[in-house]
């Protein structure tokens, strides 16, 4: 073995605790050793020093999984005394050399405290007292977890505003949200239940987005809950939306700092999103310059960032960067090659809305007096791109 390869090998860490007494055969006597990999994170744990027999024994037919973990346990520590014995971790047992080493099945938690027992006695001809020996994890040592941006960012807003999108900069625990935000009323006190809770909070796979609706029934006219209680939001009055300081992430933290957005409410928006309003850039060719969409009205961001794709003549998507500013009414594509002198087409998702809830397909509020057209036949709607010819 070369010196690097050694040096390497010696920066394992061996956490042990041993029973030996003046005059016993060091090399016969167990001890306890965590297994931790260069990073600090912890591995598995052993118990060495183990005798042939103990060893013999151990890779026997009559020693079951069961059986291992009877002999040499995992467990995570409570710090209260307990008469109970506790459940061990799951995980697997395999004879080493002269150990026997545990693999757990799930990772060690960090911010724990785990003990590792072994009981020499449970072995053939065994004897001496149990070795214990404890270990905490410790928690990775890392920026505190913040509100990065609520959307919609623009400012007023439809009194007949749908939904808020929370963004964080690390997952956030699930089960908080009802009592770490509140919305705060024009006269300083939290409005009474604003929000739709839902069992299950609507998080994105990532756990950094969570979607946060404004109770529909408050909304819409002539439902129960806004004649009882009345709209969450009314126009010309002013609004703070509070994120709570003491929210906890995904590892037990607290969020770095209480968020909030202030804004003012307007009359609400009953009117459908329609494409052939939009403004649209034409780059020119043989340039990466960017490609403008912009929207006479700020729409969902979550819904533009999925429902607007690029396709060039042949129908495939065109590669690139997308950007969405100025409060939710632009939408800016950079492509990653050049653009060709062909036309290309932006496909438009019909579910597309904007902040009311209102979508290319329908009006959130359907006003049957009016006989308010839907059209459920239509899926996709395609806005043609042109591209400005630059040169031969």
């Amino acid at each position: 073995m070369n010196r690097i390869s050694s040096t390497f090998l010696g920066l394992a860490l061996a956490v042990a605790c041993s029973t030996a007494s003046p005059g016993q055969d060091k090399a016969s006597v167990p001890s306890i050793r965590w297994d931790v990999d260069l990073s600090g994170a912890t591995l598995g744990v052993s118990v060495v020093g183990l005798s042939t027999e103990a060893i013999q024994a151990l890779e026997g037919p009559d020693w079951s999984s069961e059986r291992r973990a009877l002999l040499f346990s995992i467990t995570i520590e409570s710090g209260k005394p307990s008469d109970l014995p506790r459940p061990g971790m799951l995980g697997a047992y395999r004879v080493e050399g002269d150990s026997l080493r545990f693999t757990p099945r799930y990772p060690f938690d960090r911010g724990r405290t785990y003990a590792a027992r072994f009981r020499p006695t449970l072995l053939p001809g065994g004897s001496g007292s149990e070795l214990v020996s404890t270990r905490p994890i410790p928690r990775l040592v890392r920026p505190a977890s913040v509100v990065t941006q609520v959307t919609p960012t623009a400012d007023p807003l439809p009194e007949n505003l749908l939904k808020f999108y929370l963004y964080f900069s690390q997952p956030m625990s699930r089960g908080e949200v009802y009592d770490r935000v509140r919305l705060i009323g024009p006269d300083g006190q939290p409005v009474a239940f604003p929000f739709l809770r839902l069992a299950e909070e609507l998080w994105d796979p990532t756990g950094t987005r969570l979607t946060l609706l404004i109770d529909p029934g408050r909304i819409k006219r002539g439902l129960k809950p806004r004649e009882e209680h009345g709209p969450v939001l009314e126009a010309g009055k002013s609004y703070t939306l509070v994120i709570d300081r003491g929210w906890p992430d995904a590892e037990g933290d607290p969020l770095g700092h209480e968020f909030r957005k202030t804004f003012r409410a307007q009359a609400p928006d009953e009117t459908q999103p329609d494409p052939k309003t939009w403004k649209v850039s034409r780059p020119s060719s043989k340039t990466r310059e960017p490609l403008t969409i912009t929207f006479p009205e700020p729409l969902d961001r979550a819904l533009i960032e999925s429902g607007l794709t690029l396709v060039d003549p042949k129908g495939e998507p065109v590669e690139g960067k997308v950007e969405i500013g100025s409060n939710e009414t632009r939408w800016v594509f950079t492509p990653g090659q050049p653009w060709s002198v062909d036309n290309y087409q932006l496909m438009i998702d019909a579910d597309l809305e904007d902040l009311a809830g209102n979508s290319i397909l329908r009006p959130f509020e359907v006003d049957i007096q009016r006989d308010t057209p839907i059209r459920p036949e239509l899926k996709v709607v395609r806005l043609p791109v042109q591209i400005r010819s630059n040169g031969p």
